[in-house]
């Protein structure tokens, strides 16, 4: 049987931003983790002619794919589209199925699962649906099927009671973003490995936006993520250990994560980001299939803190092949 492993992930454009040019770095941590666990690997990339990009994979019948693709023709809601054609070649592969991934990169479809499943998560509508806003409630602007941070800053938070809102929010394209509760409170990223019921939860950060200015809504956008000369990049960071004193609160957060994980066959590695309100009510904001796992992702940074190398990680990840 061929120890050939081919690392996939996206085409990069000709002049790829910062959040484009990570994959890369993840492409060499996962060459050098797989190198070390005796595997030979090459590198192959996804652009606009899916099957002339892919059908090589049927030629050379590697023993599994790492699938690192993070968009098809440019979108996050065809993630799909790879796994998919995999399974139908039969070639294993890592991370979420077909079905995990479209549900959870569709953001109404899967907050609509979750809601209907008893897993709490802020309420939303659409744009066009101005009417439902409550003037006592803060709401935020996202992409439906876009990854979290694209094109997102404090801008698209706001008070409902802000005149021209209606407006403001009619010029939002209804199939493309839509409205939900922003929760004021403390933010959790919970990274998990494994496959439904069985799955190793890493020990949990809490996102600290220090010294914001009251008033200035504390979210991960783009800027805190990528800008680095930026307010909130310098200070928006990860910090481990807040949970201590709090195991109760750091149990519901666990089952939480585990419930998102059953509830969209989840397998491989996912990440659940979660507001804890000031009443303590756990909200799901978003469910992240294959995240991240670059060098400084906090995916990374939580497996270290479970003691794990990256050769580890990545092997866990090996673990639950498709």
């Amino acid at each position: 049987m061929s120890n050939t492993v081919i690392i996939l992930h996206n085409r990069l454009s000709e002049n790829p931003t910062p959040d484009e040019q990570d994959v890369m770095d993840q492409v060499r941590l996962v060459r050098d983790a797989l190198g070390d666990l005796g595997y030979e690997c090459k590198v192959r990339d996804v652009g606009t002619d899916l099957y002339r990009d892919l059908f090589p994979l049927t030629v050379d019948r590697p023993f599994f794919v790492f699938n690192l693709v993070e968009s098809v023709l440019g979108c996050t809601g065809l993630l799909h589209i790879v796994p998919s054609i995999l399974s139908a070649w039969k070639i294993p592969y890592t991370g979420a199925g077909e079905e995990s991934l479209y549900l959870t990169t569709h953001k109404t479809l899967a907050k609509k699962i979750m809601r209907d499943h008893g897993i709490s998560t802020p309420g939303w509508f659409s744009p066009c649906e101005s009417e439902r806003l409550d003037l006592g409630k803060k709401y935020i602007v996202k992409p439906v099927a876009e990854e979290g941070s694209a094109g997102l800053d404090e801008h698209h938070v706001f008070d409902p009671s802000t005149p021209g809102i209606s407006a403001w929010l009619g010029s939002f394209d209804s199939t493309a973003y839509f409205v939900e509760e922003y929760i004021e409170g403390r933010e959790f990223n919970i990274s998990v490995t494994g496959c439904p019921r069985c799955f190793t939860i890493y020990p949990i950060p809490e996102m600290i936006f220090k010294d914001y200015p009251p008033g200035k809504a504390r979210i991960l956008g783009y800027r805190s993520k990528w800008e680095e000369d930026s307010f909130e990049y310098k200070h928006t960071f990860r910090k481990f250990g807040t949970l201590n004193q709090l195991p109760e609160l750091e149990r519901i957060l666990k089952n939480t994560a585990i419930a998102c994980g059953n509830t969209f066959g989840l397998s491989g590695y996912f990440r659940v980001d979660v507001r804890v309100s000031q009443d303590n009510v756990p909200y799901v904001l978003e469910v992240n299939a294959n995240p991240c796992i670059a060098p400084d992702s906090g995916f990374v940074a939580a497996g270290r803190q479970a003691g794990l190398s990256i050769t580890r990680i990545i092997g866990q990840i090996i673990d639950c092949l498709k």
